[in-house]
């Protein structure tokens, strides 16, 4: 692949009826079959840019197991509209090979600001907490050297919002000023436990996915997930610091449970700053996963049927696109 990345281009660059030759994650395969009872098979390409997919009507066992999902192919193809979205037409397919020339960091997604920079903000807000015990909470986070480099990595998401290389500590900034501006406007929050609660609402995360060329859930994501990850290292944290107050630790732990509400929390919100910080979780999340599916329309089209919200979205007629 060229190396400079200014003539580099990705999955979403390419236009209707164009031709093109690279490597890209098979993020997904499927052995299908069709009516006639022959297989085919249904793949999911990915890039920093996206995914795409495509479908391989012969020789689709044989491809089936020699390419391996996860794996990195180097693929032929056309680009094509199908119905309202647009897909691959697949050429030729096979497994990158040890001389093949391509970089892993284009085929996964990340933020395109300091990463660094975000996170020393997010310190200086934390440090502006005044309550001991939270204060002390959030420097043993901090102060995890360990910790902090896979805090900084971390995607937020596989694929709804936030699904890129720092993405999580991206999140967790636009949340900590969301509810920051809030506790500021009802000053009958506890802005302390607001704050603290953002900081570490989706700290399991972590650990909840694997990037190593697309992102997907870890074992221990699967088996635990975020929400009760992040419960249990705040509660492991807490109990090296002395007389950690007990009611400071459940309201916090109750903001980590709840923040999700429906979307899989374990407890329901109960208190005042459980409602901000679902509601304000809730309003950074979709937008930014409007902001992806809108890069994603084609040319002209306003309406888009979003199937996480069981209802068409309008984007506008003056979407911009070039994003």
């Amino acid at each position: 692949m060229p190396k400079d990345s200014e003539n580099k281009r990705y999955l979403k660059d390419y236009e209707i009826g164009e031709k093109f030759t690279g490597y890209y994650v098979l993020r997904n395969k499927e052995l299908l079959t069709r009516r006639d009872g022959e297989a085919y098979l249904k793949l999911e390409f990915g890039d920093k840019s996206g995914r795409l997919s495509g479908m391989i009507w012969e020789d689709a066992e044989e491809l089936y197991h020699q390419l391996d999902e996860g794996g990195v192919v180097k693929l032929r193809g056309r680009i094509e509209q199908y119905r309202d979205s647009r897909q691959v037409a697949i050429k030729l397919i096979r497994k990158s090979r040890e001389e093949d020339e391509f970089e892993v960091s284009d085929l996964i997604p990340s933020v395109d600001f300091d990463i660094d920079k975000a996170f020393a903000k997010l310190r200086r807000i934390a440090n502006t907490i005044k309550n001991p015990s939270l204060k002390e909470l959030l420097d043993s986070f901090f102060d995890d050297e360990e910790f902090t480099e896979k805090w900084i990595t971390a995607p937020a998401g596989k694929l709804w919002h936030h699904n890129r290389l720092g993405g999580l500590i991206e999140h967790t900034l636009s949340l900590v000023r969301i509810c920051r501006f809030l506790s500021k406007m009802y000053p009958q929050l506890d802005g302390d436990l607001l704050l603290t609660g953002a900081i570490l609402h989706d700290i399991g995360k972590v650990e909840e996915y694997k990037y190593e060329a697309y992102i997907d859930y870890s074992n221990r994501g699967r088996l635990v997930g975020h929400i009760v990850l992040g419960a249990q290292w705040i509660k492991e944290r807490a109990d090296k610091i002395d007389e950690f107050p007990s009611d400071i630790l459940d309201r916090l732990t109750h903001l980590v449970l709840s923040h999700q509400d429906e979307f899989g929390s374990p407890v329901k919100p109960a208190m005042r700053e459980a409602f901000v910080l679902h509601y304000a979780d809730q309003i950074d999340s979709k937008l930014d996963a409007l902001k992806r599916i809108e890069g994603e329309l084609l040319e002209g089209e306003r309406w888009k049927y979003v199937r996480l919200l069981e209802r068409y979205i309008d984007f506008g007629e003056n979407s911009d696109l070039s994003d």
